[in-house]
């Protein structure tokens, strides 16, 4: 498993042109998402929108992945000069068309999966919670939609303000509720880990792709959750740190390359299981 995680980080280094389309492609996404709030004032505009992040998701999900397996994939050859290597990997954005062309209707099946997902998983998570958790009393709840709805609290732009005027109950409560969602999501994401390298390697079909990765994740049950745990408190340390980056400029732009380095490196590192444990021979 460590040798694994070293062979990730080597990997990622030899390729972290990775992480340009990476940057290219999650600031478009932004941009037009922010763009779209600012001018959707009607159903139709908003239906439009909904259906151009949906597209623009599936091209780039398409492109950056198939990079990322074609990154893995050059990991298995040998070069004999440092220059050969790096124009084998700055060759990979040759790649980006035929990796649109295979899997963006892949990649529309898989946020329209996750779509119907999120549907089918936040009333069990709702309903867990008010049987583990319980609610809120009526005159909390109360007090908590006047604090909401105070113009003062909602033009602040910290929630610092709006957590000073919680009692301690409804923090302990609210914290409660926080931690049932993070352990929700976090299942969620450890059953759909090996879905995405299932599409690349084995087939374009989302739905039976998450079927099979589901299976091929409990039978390696180990040393998936170790990966998978790994990474997760990985990215907890490196978000903690995020949260606070924004006091300092200079500091903020350093933490941000950083997290871009790190999705590169989680995208390389279950790729790189997955070729190894399932994909060992597999011609792209």
């Amino acid at each position: 498993m460590r040798e694994l995680f070293k062979q990730a980080c080597k990997v990622t280094n030899s390729n972290i042109i990775l992480a340009i389309p990476l940057i290219f492609g999650i600031k478009m996404l932004d941009l037009y998402t922010f763009f779209s709030r600012a001018h959707m004032d009607s159903n139709h505009k908003i239906i439009l929108a909904s259906i151009t992040i949906l597209f623009m998701s599936g091209v780039f999900c398409a492109a950056w992945f198939y990079m990322v397996k074609g990154a893995v994939g050059l990991s298995k050859k040998i070069f004999v000069l440092d220059a050969d290597r790096a124009n084998a990997s700055l060759a990979l954005f040759k790649t980006i068309p035929e990796g649109i062309g295979k899997y963006f209707m892949s990649f529309v099946g898989v946020y329209i999966i996750l779509f119907l997902i999120q549907i089918l998983s936040t009333p069990i998570v709702y309903l867990l919670g008010i049987n583990i958790i319980g609610s809120l009393d009526e005159i909390s709840t109360q007090q908590l939609l006047q604090l909401a709805s105070d113009p003062a609290i909602a033009s602040n732009t910290g929630m610092a303000a709006f957590i000073e005027q919680l009692t301690p109950a409804q923090i302990v409560f609210f914290g409660k509720w926080s931690l049932l969602f993070m352990v929700a999501t976090s299942i969620i994401m450890y059953l759909l880990m090996l879905w995405v390298p299932e599409i690349m390697y084995n087939t374009h079909n989302p739905f039976l792709a998450l079927l099979n990765s589901i299976g091929k994740l409990f039978k390696d049950f180990f040393n998936t959750l170790g990966i998978f745990l790994s990474l997760w408190f990985m990215g907890f340390v490196l978000l903690f740190i995020y949260t606070f980056a924004v006091i300092n400029p200079i500091f903020y732009i350093l933490v941000s390359i950083i997290m871009y380095y790190f999705i590169v490196y989680m995208a390389v590192l279950i790729f790189l299981y997955y070729d190894k444990k399932y994909a060992e021979g597999y011609e792209q």
